[in-house]
């Protein structure tokens, strides 16, 4: 993404309202906490800088640059979505963001529901402490979670759909290691199976779109026409955000509530074997 040859109309500083608060949103954060800043390179200072924003979100420094000048141009939902969740802005300043930048208020950014989620599968997922577990619809869509899985996963506030967050927020590179053979790619079988066992599904159809539209690398995937049903034990890696980068092992653990098979169980255990040199 970028700016082009597209006509910006620069704004003067007394009516940047915008400009002014991408710098204090950006230089309030505290880098130790955001996945894919790199604390031990650079000196380490609140905040964070354009160029790091501008790569967290996907696009070019003089793009984002020109975002803080106040220079207009058209800006996809896409963008200010990956936006919120790189200044980890609140539901109230992404409706400023979103106001200040198209003029509108955006929907409102919460967790799926579904009536088979009870106190009871609540229960259950706190029940796997201290493993991160949650619940996702057909459609990947987390629609109940327990605490870990918040630590674990900081970007559950900014988008619900946990496929989304791999193929179209450059954090998820970050954290999921091995991104492109070990996550990626399982990822996309997954969801050439669920729209074959659903091929009625506009929600599962309009994921795969809206992936193979944003992510390159994905729509490359794709053409190999891989096919996956479950992850269910599958050994990963993952990057743990807020804990010095840690790299842990995980064994996914996929199960579905006989009340309603459409939905996934997943909790994510440490795997404490010895790897193989």
């Amino acid at each position: 993404m970028g700016i082009g040859d597209r006509h910006l109309k620069d704004v003067g500083p007394s009516e940047n309202e915008l400009g002014q608060l991408l710098v204090s949103w950006r230089e309030r954060l505290d880098p130790r906490r955001i996945p894919g800043i790199d604390t031990q390179r650079r000196r380490l200072r609140p905040g964070l800088t354009q160029q790091e924003v501008a790569t967290l979100t996907g696009v070019s420094v003089t793009w984002y640059r020109a975002l803080e000048k106040g220079q207009q141009a058209d800006f996809s939902d896409g963008f200010l979505q990956r936006l919120t969740m790189t200044l980890r802005l609140d539901e109230t300043e992404r409706g400023m963001l979103f106001r200040l930048a198209v003029g509108r208020t955006p929907e409102p950014t919460r967790l799926a529901v579904d009536a088979a989620v009870d106190d009871s599968m609540q229960a259950l997922l706190d029940a796997q402490l201290p493993n991160p577990a949650y619940i996702t619809n057909l459609w990947w869509d987390i629609v109940a979670h327990n605490e870990p899985q918040a630590d674990w996963f900081p970007w559950i506030p900014y988008e619900r759909n946990t496929m989304r967050w791999a193929f179209l927020y450059p954090e998820a590179r970050e954290q999921l290691v091995n991104w492109r053979d070990d996550w990626a790619d399982p990822f996309l079988a997954q969801i050439r199976v669920a729209i074959a066992h659903n091929p009625e599904s506009k929600e599962l159809k309009k994921l795969r779109d809206d992936i193979l539209a944003g992510n390159q690398e994905a729509a490359e995937l794709w053409r190999e026409n891989r096919s996956q049903v479950h992850p269910d034990g599958d050994i990963r890696r993952f990057r743990l955000p807020h804990h010095q980068k840690e790299e842990v092992p995980v064994k996914i653990m996929a199960l579905a509530p006989l009340r309603n098979t459409q939905l996934r169980f997943i909790v994510l255990m440490r795997d404490w074997a010895p790897r193989q040199p």
